[in-house]
C-alpha cells in the first residue's frame, strides 16, 4: 500500500465552515511528539533503548505510560527530537516504542473505545473518534503499526516502507467501530531498518458542534480522565496510578464543573450519572480523616482506605475549594440531604484553632493532624478570599483581617485574581468591597492587560507573541517535575500557563477568546486532550501534562466563558446567587444589604469590542 506523505506544517485539517451550522473537522491528536526538553545550561543526555522510563516524568501526550521494545531495543537512541534506531539484517533484529492508550500499561482494565474515546459517562453526540493513525518519519526500512489489546491481542496492523532524507507524514486509516477496546499502539522497526521516528498521532473527527461547546467539551474531559470512580476521587496527574497522588481542590471541581455539564442546555453528561459521581465524591470525602474539620491538600491509597499522603498538609485553602465546590453542586442539584451534609461539615471546622496570633487563618495543618503551619492567609487575590469566606458561612462575627497590598496579586500571578469568580458572581463588580475597598472588576481587568501586554513587550518576536498566547500563572514547569509560580510582576518569564486564559475569558470578548482557542489548536496547543500545562515562549516544546488542578480552572473557566457567549443564565452563579451558605460567606466583601444581582449574565463594558 503506498501513502501519500503530507507536509510537515500540515498537522491541523479541518473542513470549511457550513453556513447552515457546525459541521465535522478532523484534527490530529498526538500519541507522542518526541522532543527533549533540555535544562539550561545542560548537555542533553542521550536516552538508550535499555533505560527504563520513569512513567512520572516521561509520560505521552494521552496522559499514558509508554516504553521500548524488542530484542534490538539497545540501538534505539534518542539524543535530540527524533527517536532513531540502528538495525541489522538478523530476523531478531528488531525494536521500537509501545504507548499505553489508556491508562498505565499495568491497568489492563483501563481500555480506548475509538469510537468514543472520552470519559463513557460524556454523552455520544460531544464525542469525538479515532479514524486514522499518522506517523512522521525518515529513513529507509520498513515499520509496523500495531494496535493491541489489554491481552495482547492483535486488533490492527499496517507497515509503511519509509524511503526518505527527511521526515515525511504518513497517514493509515483504522477501522473506528472495530476498536472498542484498544490498549496499546506500538511502531516497531523491522530487520535492516535505518530510521527516525519524530511522532506519532491519532487522526481525530470531530462531532459537529458548536465551538463554544467543543471548548467546555475537551477541558471537561480533559480533567474527567483523572477521575476514579472506584474511590470517588481526582488523581493530581492523569499519567499516575489510581490512588497514589490524589487531589482534593481537584476532586470538587470536577463535581462541580460535572453538574455543570449535566444541566440544560449542555446536557453533556446524563442527571443521573452526574448525581453518582457527586455522591461518590462526597462518600470520598466523609470517608477521610478531618482534623479540625479540615481536609488533605493531597491523599493516597492505604490497607485501610485513603489517608492523608505523607509530607503533604491538611489545607485552608484546598478545603475552602472542594466544599465552595460542592455546596454549589448540591445547590444545583437541588439536593436538599447533600445541601445540609456540606454545611454540617463546613460547621465541625474549628477556625478558631486555625487562626494564627497575628489574626490570620493558617495555610492548615501538617500531616500529623494537629500541628498548626506557622503561615497565615493575609497576601491579598482569591485564595485568601475563599478561605475567609469559608469562615463566614458560619461566624459572620469572624474577625475581619484585612489583606495585605489590596488590588494587588503577589508576583502578578494570574490565576490569584480569578479563582474566586469560579464560584461567586459578586466579583464582577467595581463596588468597593467591604473588607479593604477593593474594585475586584478593576483588578481583574489590570491583571487581564497586564498579562496581555507582557508578552508581547518582552518578547515581541516570539512565536507567543506572535500567537496571542499568555498567561503568567502556576503550575507544572516545563520539565513537569516542580511546581513553577510565575506573574506578570517578574523579569523575563518565558513560561506560559495557558489555563489563565480560561480562567479570565468571563472578563473578554467571548469571539475574540474563541479565535485565540483556534490558534492555539492550529499551533498543537488546544488538542481533544485540552490545553497542554505549559508552552515556552519560542513554542519549541510544551509540555502535554494533564494535570487535574488546572484542569479543573479551565473547565469551570470554560463554562463561564460559554454561559457568557450564549447569554444564558449561567447555572453557577445561579446556585451561587440561591445558596444561603455562599450568601453569608459573601457578606464579608458585599454585605446582605447589598441588592440582590438581577442580570443572569455579567457584561463587562469596554471589553466587548
Amino acid at each position: 500500500m503506498r501513502f501519500l506523505p503530507l507536509c510537515a506544517a500540515c498537522l491541523w485539517i479541518t473542513t470549511a465552515a457550513s453556513a447552515t451550522g457546525p459541521v465535522s473537522r478532523q484534527v490530529w491528536q498526538p500519541v507522542q511528539e518526541y522532543f527533549i526538553r533540555i535544562q539550561p545550561g545542560k548537555n542533553p543526555t542521550p536516552i538508550e533503548g535499555t533505560r527504563r522510563l520513569n512513567s512520572f516524568v516521561a509520560y505521552t501526550h494521552l496522559g499514558t505510560d509508554f516504553g521500548f521494545h524488542g530484542p534490538a531495543q539497545h540501538t534505539i537512541q534518542w539524543e535530540s527530537d527524533e527517536i532513531c534506531v540502528h538495525l541489522g539484517q538478523d530476523p531478531d533484529s528488531w525494536a521500537g516504542l509501545w504507548h499505553s492508550l489508556s491508562g498505565l500499561a499495568r491497568e489492563t482494565g483501563k481500555t480506548l473505545n475509538f469510537a468514543a474515546p472520552w470519559p463513557e459517562f460524556i454523552r455520544h453526540r460531544f464525542q469525538p473518534k479515532v479514524s486514522s493513525v499518522m506517523l512522521r518519519a525518515k529513513g529507509s526500512g520498513r515499520i509496523k503499526l500495531e494496535i493491541k489489546s489489554p491481552e495482547q491481542k492483535t486488533l490492527w496492523e499496517q507497515s509503511v516502507d519509509i524511503a526518505a532524507t527527511t521526515c515525511e507524514t504518513y497517514v493509515l486509516p483504522v477501522p473506528t467501530l472495530a476498536l472498542p477496546n484498544a490498549k496499546l499502539i506500538n511502531w516497531t522497526a523491522e530487520p535492516g531498518s535505518e530510521i527516525c521516528v519524530a511522532s506519532l498521532n491519532l487522526g481525530m473527527e470531530l462531532p459537529a458542534v458548536p465551538f463554544d461547546e467543543y471548548v467546555f467539551a475537551t477541558s471537561y474531559a480533559k480533567l474527567a480522565r483523572c477521575y476514579d470512580s472506584a474511590s470517588g476521587l481526582v488523581k493530581d496527574r492523569a499519567h499516575t496510578e489510581d490512588g497514589a497522588f490524589e487531589s482534593m481542590a481537584s476532586t470538587g471541581m470536577f463535581a462541580l464543573a460535572t453538574v455543570a455539564a449535566s444541566l440544560p442546555p449542555l446536557e453533556m453528561v446524563s442527571p443521573g450519572d452526574a448525581a453518582r459521581i457527586v455522591r461518590n465524591i462526597h462518600r470520598a470525602s466523609r470517608a477521610l480523616d478531618r482534623p479540625m474539620g479540615l481536609l488533605p491538600h493531597f491523599v493516597r491509597r492505604s490497607a485501610t482506605g485513603y489517608i492523608i499522603h505523607p509530607g503533604t498538609e491538611y489545607s485552608t485553602v484546598d478545603t475552602a475549594i472542594f466544599y465552595h465546590s460542592l455546596l454549589l453542586a448540591a445547590e444545583a442539584l437541588n439536593d436538599e440531604d447533600l445541601k445540609q451534609e456540606m454545611a454540617s461539615a463546613v460547621d465541625q471546622i474549628d477556625f478558631k484553632a486555625l487562626r494564627l496570633p497575628d489574626g490570620t487563618l493558617s495555610h492548615g495543618l501538617k500531616d500529623d493532624g494537629s500541628t498548626l503551619l506557622p503561615h497565615g492567609w493575609h497576601d491579598w487575590g482569591g485564595e485568601t478570599a475563599l478561605v475567609m469566606m469559608l469562615e463566614h458561612i458560619v461566624n459572620e462575627n469572624a474577625p475581619k483581617i484585612k489583606m495585605e497590598r489590596p488590588g494587588q496579586a503577589w508576583q502578578g500571578t494570574g490565576f490569584i485574581t480569578e479563582i474566586q469568580s469560579l464560584f461567586y458572581p459578586d466579583f464582577d463588580s467595581d463596588e468597593p468591597d467591604a473588607l479593604d475597598g477593593v474594585k475586584w472588576l478593576s483588578a481583574r481587568r489590570r491583571m487581564l492587560t497586564a498579562q496581555r501586554e507582557y508578552i508581547q513587550r518582552t518578547w515581541p518576536d516570539s512565536l507567543a507573541a506572535r500567537t496571542g498566547i499568555y498567561g503568567l500563572s502556576a503550575g507544572e514547569g516545563e520539565h513537569g517535575d516542580r511546581y513553577q509560580v510565575g506573574g506578570v510582576d517578574l523579569p523575563d518569564q518565558s513560561m506560559i500557563h495557558p489555563h489563565y486564559i480560561l480562567m479570565s475569558a468571563a472578563l473578554t470578548d467571548p469571539q475574540e477568546t474563541y479565535g485565540l482557542l483556534e490558534r492555539l489548536e492550529k499551533a498543537g496547543w488546544f488538542t481533544p486532550w485540552g490545553m497542554v500545562e505549559t508552552v515556552s515562549i519560542t513554542g519549541h516544546t510544551y509540555l502535554p501534562m494533564t494535570g487535574s488542578l488546572n484542569a479543573s480552572f479551565e473547565s469551570l473557566g470554560a463554562y463561564h466563558l460559554f454561559a457568557k457567549n450564549r447569554g444564558i443564565p449561567n447555572v453557577i452563579y445561579e446556585a451561587s446567587r440561591k445558596s444561603p451558605e455562599l450568601r453569608r460567606a459573601i457578606g464579608l466583601f458585599y454585605p446582605s444589604e447589598r441588592p440582590p444581582l438581577q442580570s443572569a449574565e455579567l457584561k463587562v463594558p469596554g471589553t466587548e469590542g
